[in-house]
C-alpha cells in the first residue's frame, strides 16, 4: 500500500465521504482500474448499447411494415423522431444532477427500466400520435444515460484513463447499428402471437431486454468509489483520494451557480458542445437513415438491415483504437482530426457518385468519423473541467446542445428527396467540415491555455486565497494542465 503522506481528510468528489491522503502508487492504481472495469463497464456499456438500439429501432421497423401500419406518410416521420430530441435536450441537465445526487446504482437503473417500458409499450401503439408521444417518453427516459456515464466514469477514473472507457462504451454505439439490423431481421420473423408481430417484436424484446438489465445495474453498479463493494477498506479510500487529489476537489462542495457557471461560460466546453453538435448532427442521421440509404441504392428491406451491419462493425474498431492512442499519447484533438475528414469525404462521395458499390464504400467513410468523435468530444470537455460539481454539469451540458444536431437530423433524409438524397448528404457534409475546423481551433486553443500556465500567467489568481479557495479554482487553477 501507498505511503500515507497525512491524515488530513478529503472528500472524493463523489460523496461526503472522508478518506486519508496518499502518495501515488502504481500498482495499486492498476489494480483499482481492473476491478473498476470488471465492476462497472460492463453494466454502463450493456445501458448504453440498449439505450442506442431502443433510439435508432424505428428506423428498422420503418422499412419493415411500421411506415404503412402506422401511416407514416410525408413528414410525419421525421415529426416523431424530432419528438424524441425535444424532451431530450430539455432534461439533460437536471438528470445528470440527479445522477450526482442519487448515485449511478439508483438513478442509471431507473431510466434504464423507464425506457425499456417505453419501448415495449410502443409495440402496441395503433396510431402516428401515439408514436410521437412514445419517442417523447423515450427521449426523456434517455437524456440523463450518456451524461450520466461519462460523468460517472469521471469519477472513477483518472482523466487519461477516461477516453479508453469511454472509447469501449460508446464503441457499441455503431454496433448498436450493426447489432440492431441484424436483431431487427430476426425479431421481424418471430410469428405472430396476439397483436405483437412483425417490426412490434422490435419493440416488445428490444425493451424487455432492457428491463431485464435494469435488475442487474441496480444489482452491481456502485454509488462512488468511497462505498464500492468488492474493495477492502483502504482500497475504498484511495480510489476516492485518487480522483478528489487530480480534480483538486479537496472539500465537500454542495452545487451552486458557481458551477454551472464554470461549466456553460466555459471557452473550451462551448467549442466542445457545438463541435459534438455537428458530429451528433452525422452520427444521429446514419443511426436513423442507414437502412432507408441503402434501401434507395436498390437493395431489399432486409439486404439493407443485413448491408448495415459491416460498416457500423468497422466504426466500432475504429472508435477503440482511437479512445485507446488517445490516452496512451495524452492527447484528443490530433487523433479526432485524423477521422474527421473521413466521415467529409465519404457523404461528398454520396453526393457525387452514382454506382451501388461506391456509394457503399462512402458508407464505410461516413462511419469512421461520425460516431468516435461524439462521444470522445464528450469526453475532452469532462476531461477538462476539474470537480464533481462543475464535470456534471459539463457533460450534461456539452450532450444538451449536441443533440440540437439531432434535431436536425431526424430532418435531413425526407422522402421527396428519395433515392438520391443529396440535400441530407450536404448537410451531413457541411457538418463534419465545420466539426473539423472547431476541434483544430479547440486543439490550439488548450495547447496556447496551458504555455500560459506554464509561463505563470495566471499565478495572480492564488493571491490572496487560502487552500480551499485555491482548489474551488478547479480547472482555473495555474497548475492544471488542460489536455489538448
Amino acid at each position: 500500500m501507498s505511503e500515507k503522506i497525512s491524515k488530513a481528510s478529503i472528500t472524493s468528489g463523489v460523496e461526503e465521504d472522508k478518506v486519508e491522503t496518499y502518495g501515488d502508487d502504481p500498482a495499486l492504481e492498476a489494480k483499482l482500474r481492473r476491478k473498476f472495469d470488471l465492476m462497472i463497464l460492463p453494466i454502463v456499456t450493456g445501458i448504453f448499447l440498449l439505450a442506442f438500439i431502443d433510439r435508432a429501432n424505428a428506423g428498422n421497423a420503418r422499412i419493415l411494415g411500421m411506415a404503412k401500419d402506422l401511416d407514416l406518410s410525408g413528414y410525419r416521420f421525421n415529426i416523431a423522431m424530432t419528438g424524441f430530441y425535444c424532451s431530450y435536450i430539455v432534461l439533460e441537465i437536471p438528470a445528470n444532477m440527479m445522477c450526482k445526487w442519487l448515485g449511478p446504482k439508483i438513478w442509471l437503473s431507473f431510466l434504464s427500466f423507464g425506457f425499456g417500458i417505453v419501448t415495449m409499450c410502443t409495440a402496441f401503439i395503433t396510431s402516428y400520435e401515439g408514436l410521437v408521444v412514445g419517442r417523447v417518453f423515450l427521449g426523456a427516459l434517455e437524456s440523463g444515460i450518456m451524461p450520466g456515464i461519462s460523468f460517472t466514469l469521471s469519477q472513477f477514473y483518472r482523466r487519461h484513463e477516461l477516453a479508453t472507457r469511454i472509447g469501449f462504451y460508446s464503441s457499441v454505439a455503431p454496433l448498436s447499428g450493426a447489432f440492431g439490423g441484424l436483431l431487427a431481421t430476426g425479431l421481424n420473423k418471430v410469428p405472430k402471437w396476439g397483436m405483437v408481430h412483425g417490426w412490434r417484436n422490435i419493440f416488445f424484446f428490444e425493451g424487455l431486454l432492457s428491463i431485464i438489465l435494469s435488475v442487474i445495474s441496480y444489482t452491481m453498479l456502485p454509488k462512488s468509489p468511497a462505498t464500492a463493494s468488492g474493495l477492502t477498506p483502504e482500497e475504498r479510500s484511495y480510489a476516492a483520494w485518487r480522483i478528489a487529489e487530480e480534480s483538486r476537489s479537496h472539500v465537500p462542495q454542495k452545487t451552486s451557480s458557481k458551477h454551472f457557471k464554470m461549466a456553460v461560460f466555459n471557452i473550451n466546453v462551448n467549442i466542445m458542445a457545438f463541435a459534438c453538435t455537428c458530429t451528433f448532427l452525422t452520427m444521429t442521421s446514419l443511426s436513423i437513415f442507414l437502412p432507408s440509404i441503402l434501401n434507395s441504392m436498390g437493395y431489399s428491406p432486409v439486404q439493407s438491415q443485413l448491408m448495415s451491419v459491416p460498416p457500423f462493425a468497422w466504426s466500432a474498431a475504429i472508435c477503440l483504437a482511437i479512445a485507446y492512442i488517445s490516452d496512451r499519447t495524452k492527447s484528443r484533438g490530433l487523433w479526432l482530426l485524423t477521422i474527421m475528414p473521413f466521415t467529409a469525404a465519404g457523404f461528398l462521395v454520396l453526393i457525387l457518385a452514382t454506382k451501388p458499390a461506391i456509394l457503399y464504400f462512402a458508407t464505410f467513410l461516413t462511419l469512421t468519423g461520425s460516431f468516435t468523435c461524439a462521444p470522445m468530444l464528450v469526453a475532452w470537455a469532462v476531461d477538462n473541467t476539474a470537480g464533481s460539481n462543475v464535470r456534471a454539469v459539463s457533460s450534461a451540458y456539452v450532450v444538451s446542445i449536441a443533440n440540437l444536431g439531432g434535431i436536425v437530423a431526424t430532418w435531413t433524409y425526407l422522402l421527396p428527396d428519395a433515392p438520391r438524397y443529396i440535400s441530407g448528404h450536404a448537410i451531413n457534409f457541411g457538418a463534419a467540415v465545420v466539426c473539423c475546423v472547431l476541434m483544430t481551433i479547440a486543439t490550439i486553443y488548450l495547447r496556447w491555455q496551458n504555455k500560459l500556465k506554464a509561463r505563470g500567467h495566471y499565478d495572480y489568481l492564488l493571491q490572496g486565497l487560502n487552500e480551499e479557495e485555491q482548489a474551488a479554482l478547479g480547472h482555473n487553477h495555474p497548475s492544471y494542465k488542460y489536455t489538448p
